[in-house]
């Protein structure tokens, strides 16, 4: 696994990041650096199930999560606003590309919502200088363990042969996290998954319930030629990694910790880096499930 994390260590900007060490364990810094996406309320809902097979979420126009809930009445993004979406690198040019619903890199053309149904979304985005086509589908599961099944297809459309990071990043915040004004939790990752929950421990300082939310690739990203590796990481920031450093900064220009993160503040996000052709298309896929 080191091999793959250096892969994506670049070397550090001639500038240092800020100092973040007060930013990322406060929940009033949280708060204070959001800068609003315009677009990043709820457009499309989906519900399932009742009691501890519920699930309640939202998706955007933009193709990010606004909030889910499951169990019922235990939220899992949602806390005074839902850090959650997708980043794009294009490792050759550094064309950095994000929207993680606190705010986006401000270089996408507008979404255009493909088909729509009571089941699921799909969702087209491209950047302005057209260099790759995102499509999002997003889909509802029902039954005895529900989840949002999250299809992205990131298609070459830049000319010539190119790699790129394709990652989705979530704040696990589980339960009561806004109401008490404590966001401290533990959040740990493996190669397929990353995940944020509250230990069923009787030291443990959150106030919050023993919940968890979990992001998981569920399948073999394809075709399998366009892939060079892909693994689940979590990291001591609210906020979502920058596409082009993603190990080393946020897109605040904080440098966080990569590693499992215990009562504190952190993220998880899976990652994907790919080559493609000019014109050809990966698939990744991944679920969202509370536990």
């Amino acid at each position: 696994m080191d091999q793959y994390l250096n892969r994506l260590r670049p070397q550090k900007p001639t500038s240092d990041a800020p100092p973040n060490a007060n930013q990322l364990q406060s929940a009033s810094a949280r708060r204070s650096r959001i800068t609003a996406d315009t677009a990043a309320g709820c457009s499309y809902s989906f519900t399932s199930g009742s009691g501890a097979t519920y699930m309640d979420y939202c998706v955007t126009v933009n193709g990010t999560l606004a909030n889910f809930e499951s169990p019922a009445g235990i939220e899992m993004l949602y806390q005074n606003g839902a850090g959650e979406g997708y980043g794009v690198c294009e490792v050759q040019t550094g064309g950095s590309y994000w929207d993680y619903n606190y705010g986006n890199s401000g270089n996408w053309n507008a979404p255009v919502t493909v088909t729509e149904s009571a089941t699921e979304v799909k969702i087209e985005r491209s950047p302005a200088d057209g260099s790759f086509l995102l499509t999002q589908t997003i889909s509802k599961v029902s039954g005895t363990s529900p989840a949002a099944r999250i299809v992205m297809s990131l298609k070459n459309t830049s000319g010539g042969v190119k790699t790129f990071y394709l990652m989705r990043y979530a704040n696990f915040v589980p339960d009561q996290a806004a109401s008490t004004g404590n966001y401290d939790e533990t959040y740990d990752a493996s190669t397929d998954s990353a995940w944020g929950y509250i230990p069923n421990f009787p030291t443990y300082r959150s106030t919050s319930g023993e919940y968890g939310l979990m992001l998981n690739n569920i399948a073999e990203p394809a075709p399998p030629s366009t892939v060079i590796v892909y693994y689940g990481y979590d990291y001591s920031s609210f906020f979502g990694p920058d596409p082009c450093q993603p190990l080393e900064y946020d897109t605040e220009g904080n440098k966080p910790t990569v590693g499992t993160v215990v009562n504190g503040l952190g993220s998880g996000t899976v990652l994907y880096e790919l080559e493609l052709n000019n014109n050809q298309a990966a698939t990744v896929n991944l679920r969202y499930f509370g536990f």
